[in-house]
């Protein structure tokens, strides 16, 4: 499994999960791992932090608070910058 941390904006306001995401800049984490079931062998994941800290180390992002945000990027509601 390969994490690595990245800046995220939310274009807008959005919510998911009961989790509303206030248009802005984020600092988020990627997890791409094996998967068989998953289109060319990877599942891909994008976490967003949702505390105001800034982080050098993904698993502490990822501890402190973060929810998956995979739909949103699909959709074009969050966009990594």
């Amino acid at each position: 499994m390969v994490k690595h941390l990245i800046n995220l904006e939310a274009l807008g306001d959005c919510e998911i999960r009961g989790h509303a995401i206030p248009q802005g800049t984020y600092q988020g984490v990627t997890i791409d791992r094996p998967d068989v079931k998953a289109e060319g062998g990877r599942a891909h994941a994008v976490f967003l932090s949702l505390t105001a800290d800034k982080y050098v180390d993904a698993d502490k992002a990822l501890n402190a608070g973060s929810v998956n945000v995979t739909d949103l990027i699909q959709q074009g509601l969050i966009v990594e910058i």
